[in-house]
């Protein structure tokens, strides 16, 4: 029999993953072949990117060849564009193009950058970023653009190791609106007590550089301040080659697959992480995350395994437990939340948080090395297809 050829493009999370249990899975033994091609030959855990840009950690990638499976092969270079009818992937660099079997879209998503901002999209932004926050004077005002995750993260790094500066964390809408009550009491009065100042609903610039007005009136007068360095983190953006390989995507350019992650009119192309779109009836409730990258690279992994040994592959089904925050390195927040992610009235804080969120960016490079050795990672499954589409307000 010959062997299958499984090409990953994209080596985050949901790819590297997918990758090493493909790769660690017995019923495919002596059956596939597992290549990932990715444009660089490191893994990089965007969910460390903050701290390298505040300084508190050197950096945050790690070769590929220490997490992948020792039988998979990876190919260094930038994919430029995937053929479905020959089933090849073309390169920027005109190499030979690549034949694969089947095909895992996994091209993961980076930040968007305003004009002049620093940003968390990668390694070397990261360390731009913290090279540009040591070159600030004291009082110098730093903008933090994007109230989620990201952005809450990366304010509290830098107020608490650059006390000097005066830290703003601007958002376009209220920062925690989606957390507990207890939790955005708790969140709020953190970042306030490292000095970070909060402003609400409004948008301090778009990604092209050109400045906006106060969305409210309650937004603070400091917000329209000059500062001397903005740090974006507000959205993601995908790559664009789904769509100038002409398979089907939705506006921001995402692929689009249905309830088993394989792309409509092409069963042997399956996506995955941040650059995949699911149907609402699965996906509704999913944010762009290391913690939804992970299961989808795993059933990713499954769906093709099913595909090759003759099964029709399963629907995905993932939802969450926590949503975990850290606001510097002596404190964090982990908020409990249901399945769909909407909060729960628990929440940890202080040094206890800090742990936990510690803990689990250090299980998650765990699970994903586990996994290449026949690890069996598993995840939480998600709400039922009829609360995934039920209005929140109606809940």
């Amino acid at each position: 029999m010959a062997v299958q050829r499984v090409v990953i493009i994209g080596a985050g999370y949901a790819g590297v993953l997918a990758a090493n249990r493909l790769a660690a899975n017995n019923e495919l033994a002596g059956r596939a072949g597992v290549t990932v091609v990715n444009p660089r030959p490191d893994f990089v855990e965007r969910i460390r990117l903050h701290e390298v840009a505040a300084g508190t950690r050197k950096t945050a990638s790690l070769p590929l060849e220490s997490l992948l499976h020792p039988d998979v092969a990876i190919v260094v270079g930038r994919a430029a564009r995937i053929d479905p009818d020959a089933r090849l992937v073309h390169f920027t660099d005109g190499r030979e193009p690549l034949g694969y079997d089947s095909l895992l879209y996994a091209a993961g998503s980076s930040s968007h950058a305003a004009a002049g901002a620093g940003g968390l999209a990668d390694e070397e932004s990261a360390a731009l970023l913290r090279a540009r926050l040591a070159g600030l004077a004291p009082g110098a005002v730093v903008n933090v653009v994007g109230g989620g995750l990201t952005g809450i993260e990366a304010a509290s790094e830098i107020a608490e190791l650059h006390p000097r500066l005066r830290v703003r964390l601007v958002s376009r809408g209220t920062i925690g609106s989606d957390l507990s009550a207890s939790g955005r009491r708790e969140l709020r009065r953190r970042l306030a007590g490292l000095g970070v100042a909060l402003v609400d609903n409004t948008e301090a610039q778009r990604p092209d550089g050109t400045h906006l007005p106060p969305s409210s009136a309650e937004t603070a007068p400091e917000s329209l301040a000059p500062e001397d360095l903005t740090v974006w983190t507000a959205g993601f953006a995908t790559p664009e080659l789904a769509r100038d390989s002409g398979l089907p995507t939705e506006e921001h350019g995402r692929l689009l697959v249905d309830e088993a992650l394989s792309v409509p009119g092409h069963p042997e192309i399956f996506g995955a992480g941040d650059a995949a779109r699911l149907p609402d009836s699965v996906g509704a409730h999913l944010r762009m995350a290391c913690a939804t990258a992970m299961p989808l690279g795993a059933h990713a992994a499954d769906a093709i395994a099913d595909r090759m040994l003759g099964r029709a592959p399963e629907s995905f089904s993932g939802g969450f437990i926590v949503r975990c925050i850290s606001l510097g390195r002596s404190a964090g927040l982990i908020q409990l939340v249901h399945a769909d992610d909407r909060p729960r009235g628990l929440a940890l804080r202080g040094r206890m948080g800090a742990m936990v969120k510690e803990q689990v960016c250090r299980m998650t490079m765990s699970w994903i090395r586990k996994e290449a050795r026949g690890g069996s990672y598993g995840w939480p499954k998600g709400p039922r297809p009829a609360a995934a589409l039920e209005p929140a307000g109606a809940r």
